[in-house]
């Protein structure tokens, strides 16, 4: 038990119901966004799938057309080049430079970043198809082959709010959720007993506060390493590098990035072969255990030129390894830490946790449910949180009104985001434009739930429109994707493609959830006065 003065309760309780009513809302759309973002691999596999299953990593025998798809490229893009999985089981190979002079003729502006991408079959080993443009085409060429997956990634992220703007916003939620965690385990003085206790026999609002209690007192750890690491996230690139720059390299950001993340590679003015890429990625494999997944590399066909190869993690490990290669001779030269610098520090092991303490992608399906369940609750702790907070205010108009916003976003972006996966289908399908298709049938789902919103009766009401409706939506789903030109379950799991009859399960169990839900949810309030029955206990939850 912790001891605290009344007052300093008092004043601790104010501050936690501010900090989460100030920003609650958009707190409530990032953790939303994000306990689906987590199954972001999946959800690309499952929206956009090849004929075949593909081996995990990137497979055998890719040497021969990357070296044949390299000299096909002009030498001004090979600067640098990546390759890595995409959606379906898809390859990406991506060449990068900067437009030659002459195409930009009598400009002091430095040449804008151009190059050429490759979308790759990775069973068959074929090109899929190719983009050539600047740095903004390819970007979008890219996120086209994984649009369901990325549009939810983006919308967790950054809010799809312009950089660094989103990244700010995000980073300050972040941090707002660890100062609700925090207070929210000072003011909770019985802890222990509070992990267990809902007053079953007491009123509506008394089993509310139980249950939004319970959820957030199992979820604080959690809540508090997703908070941390998403403000990490959001502030080391956006804020703490340009930040080092100017405090410790005068605003050189270039000897920044060379100081947290190594020397570049001394070039030779000379032209020298690739070494076998099939031959660095075996050797790779057998030094960390793990087939990689990602390759980077600089000025292809150059001497002195480096190949950097990542590979997962292993088994029983929560961060992967990073093993730089010799790209004219094939030689292994170190074991590069994963993110910062270029030997084994405390900073980097720190760093290189980040991603799977927060993503949850550490083993497998397992750690990707824990997460998705944790995640589940915590939005269901801020939602109701945010019910709690305006239904103990409902005497004043104004917080009436904030009832039905909050109603509004808490049941609306959980339509809005099973509808769009709607867009993507039809868009894919009729070779439109995905991403604005997406945000077309996303803001259907927020005009739609915000009509609800607007003239239900009740809270309760809008609760129950709009859930019916994204019951509806998830019901709808598997059908849409085998009309636009998905394979029919007989064909996925002839050709062991499971994840797309799982995929279609989720959205079929998730509507069968929310029948439930409006089925046995809470009994209909008091339906005299339209006031009284938006702020009656049973329309908290």
């Amino acid at each position: 038990m912790i001891t605290l003065s009344q007052e300093r309760t008092k004043h601790l309780l104010s501050i936690h119901g501010w900090s989460g009513v100030l920003l609650g809302l958009l707190l409530y759309a990032v953790i939303c966004t994000g306990t689906v973002a987590v199954f972001s691999t999946e959800i690309g596999d499952w929206s956009n799938p090849l004929d075949t299953p593909s081996e995990a990593g990137l497979p055998s025998g890719i040497n021969t057309l990357v070296q044949t798809l390299a000299d096909q490229v002009d030498p001004a893009y090979r600067e640098e080049f990546f390759l890595f999985s995409s959606a379906g089981g898809r390859l990406m190979l991506q060449f990068e430079g900067h437009q030659p002079a002459s195409a930009t003729p009598g400009s002091s502006e430095p040449a804008p970043h151009y190059g050429v991408l490759y979308a790759i079959d990775s069973n068959r080993l074929q090109v899929i198809n190719r983009v050539e443009g600047p740095e903004e085409v390819l970007d979008k060429a890219r996120h086209v082959t994984d649009a369901l997956a990325d549009f939810f990634v983006e919308l967790h992220v950054r809010l799809h709010i312009p950089s660094p703007w989103g990244l700010f916003v995000t980073g300050v939620l972040g941090l707002i959720m660890m100062v609700a965690a925090i207070t929210g385990f000072l003011v909770h003085r019985h802890l222990i007993r509070e992990l267990f206790t809902i007053r079953r026999h007491k009123d509506g609002l008394l089993r509310a506060r139980d249950a939004h209690v319970i959820a957030g007192t199992w979820t604080l750890p959690f809540a508090f390493v997703l908070a941390f690491t998403g403000s990490f996230f959001s502030f080391a690139t956006s804020l703490g590098l340009p930040a080092m720059a100017m405090v410790v390299f005068e605003g050189d950001q270039d000897r920044a990035l060379a100081e947290v993340f190594g020397e570049p590679a001394t070039i030779e003015d000379r032209d020298a072969p690739v070494a076998n890429l099939d031959a660095i990625l075996n050797d790779a494999e057998q030094r960390t255990g793990v087939r990689p997944n990602f390759v980077v590399g600089g000025h292809w066909g150059k001497a002195g030129a480096e190949i950097r190869v990542f590979t997962p993690a292993r088994e029983g490990m929560l961060t992967g390894r990073s093993p730089v290669y010799a790209a004219e001779t094939g030689q292994f030269l170190r074991d590069q830490p994963v993110l910062v610098g270029q030997q084994p520090s405390a900073g980097n092991t720190v760093a290189a946790l980040m991603a799977p303490l927060h993503f949850g992608h550490f083993a497998g399906l397992a750690s990707k449910a824990a997460w998705f369940a944790l995640g589940f609750a915590g939005a269901y702790v801020a939602l109701t949180g945010l019910l709690l907070w305006t239904q103990r205010r409902a005497a004043q108009p104004v917080w009436q009104r904030m009832a039905r916003v909050v109603h509004w976003v808490g049941y609306g972006l959980p339509l809005s985001m099973a509808m769009t996966p709607y867009g993507t289908f039809v868009a894919q399908a009729n070779g439109w434009s995905v991403l604005s298709a997406q945000w077309w049938v996303f803001g259907c789902g927020v005009l739609v739930s915000l009509f609800i919103a607007c003239l239900a009766r009740t809270s309760l009401h809008i609760r129950r429109y709009t859930v019916a409706l994204t019951g509806l939506a998830l019901l709808g789903l598997p059908a849409v994707r085998m009309i636009t030109g998905g394979p029919g379950w007989a064909d996925a799991l002839s050709t062991g493609r499971t994840g797309i009859a799982a995929g279609d399960l989720v959205m079929l169990s998730g509507a069968l959830a929310c029948g439930l839900l409006c089925r046995f949810g809470a009994r209909p309030a008091d339906q005299r006065s339209p006031v009284r029955a938006a702020s009656t206990p049973e329309a908290v939850v």
